[in-house]
């Protein structure tokens, strides 16, 4: 799928479409990050992680980022949700540094 219809897509018929197709559903959510992680640039950000089951008792990880724009507003995103095997630490850690490497973020640039 072209990542600039998807864009126009999104801009035009967000309060009017379902989108129920896992794939478009798949593909919109790329968008919407790779636009975030345009946002955050070179900036520092902070995440917030949770822990949670979904309905299917399913471990996931919500990863929200915080940042400030370029025009110095602070910003809170919600970026991304990853299943996990367990909740525990070392697992948590894992995959947060796995998501920051898949979108190139450096750990050099989070700040607590």
């Amino acid at each position: 799928m072209n990542k600039d219809i998807v864009e126009v897509v999104l801009e035009n018929t967000m309060g009017n479409a379902k989108y129920t197709s896992s794939d478009i559903q798949k593909e919109l959510l790329n968008v919407i990050v790779n636009r975030i992680r345009e946002e955050i640039g070179d900036a520092k950000f902070c995440i917030l992680v949770n822990k949670a089951q979904d309905e299917s008792k399913k471990e996931q990880m919500a990863i929200i980022m915080r940042f400030l724009d370029y025009d110095g507003f602070d910003r809170e995103r919600f970026f991304e949700v990853v299943d996990v095997k367990e909740t525990n630490a070392s697992t948590l850690k894992k995959e947060k540094g796995n998501v920051l490497t898949r979108y190139n973020l450096l750990v050099e640039d989070l700040r607590g």
